[in-house]
């Protein structure tokens, strides 16, 4: 039986997109209904662990490597789950949080963090992405319940105006920076805790953000998509990981180029809604 598709519009709250703008992040709260969530959790949970990107046990694994099991690009290596990266009730949600037309595709990933996994060190996404504009997101969605003990993402509110806080990259060195810099600055960080499976969280690329450790024996199932404004260029490469990027996910362009390479597909137009 197929799974459901998810194309029907989501209605959101002035308050969402009031405090995506305001904090850079915010929590969407039943994006996906339980009856969804059970059609799909399969159809990611098996293509999830079928392309992990890292195979050895937890223990013999740095700190990010117990972070979660990654699995990236599965919209393209698995058929069963393009449906949910490339839905469009998910992209138009990310369009209408940045106040832009439509949105392009940067690449998906599932962020399955296991029980005794580690925590997610502090960092920003954007350091990652050869993008030449403020307007990129990324959806966090639960999978499965998450209870307090293990709770969604921890946010530094705000700094998405902040712009590039100083390292790449993320591991052991983004968490010392990052947390020294909070300490610092006197910076409010922000967790929405338990959260539903249905529920999703949105964050700004620049929004510095971690997560606990899984102190459960509940694998913490979560799949993720990262969206950017059509119309968007690429831009300069300033770090290395922006270089792999930059081949990996934006095939073909070049810096100043449209970043719209054959698999960064328009998922959402608001003029399709006219």
């Amino acid at each position: 039986m197929p799974v459901p598709d998810l194309d029907d519009p989501h209605e959101l709250s002035p308050e969402c997109v009031k405090g995506f703008g305001r904090d850079g992040h915010t929590l969407v709260r039943g994006l996906m209904s339980m009856d969804e969530v059970s059609e799909w959790r399969p159809v990611i949970e098996r293509a999830a662990l079928k392309y992990r990107s890292d195979e050895r046990p937890l223990e013999e694994r740095g700190t990010y490597g117990k972070a979660f099991i990654q699995s990236m690009n599965l919209w393209l290596r698995d058929p069963g789950v393009a449906g949910f990266s490339l839905a469009r009730r998910f992209a138009r949600v990310a369009a209408e949080l940045m106040g832009v037309d439509g949105v392009r595709m940067y690449h998906d990933q599932a962020l399955f963090k296991e029980p005794g996994g580690g925590f997610t060190p502090w960092h920003q996404d954007r350091t990652y992405w050869p993008l030449d504009t403020p307007h990129t997101i990324t959806m966090w969605m639960a999978l499965v319940e998450v209870p307090e003990e293990v709770g969604s993402m921890h946010f530094v509110s705000g700094s998405h105006a902040m712009g590039d806080l100083g390292t790449p990259g993320i591991g052991d060195h983004s968490q010392a920076h990052f947390a020294s810099l909070i300490d610092e600055r006197g910076l409010a960080t922000q967790t929405y805790g338990a959260i539903a499976a249905g529920d999703a969280t949105f964050h700004a690329g620049w929004t510095l953000h971690s997560a606990g450790a899984n102190l459960t024996a509940q694998m913490r199932s979560v799949m993720t998509v990262i969206y950017y404004a059509d119309g968007t260029r690429v831009a300069p490469i300033r770090y290395e990981a922006q270089a792999h990027d930059l081949k990996r996910w934006l095939a073909g362009c070049a810096p100043g180029d449209l970043a719209a390479g054959p698999d960064n597909p328009v998922l959402y137009a608001a003029s399709d809604d006219a």
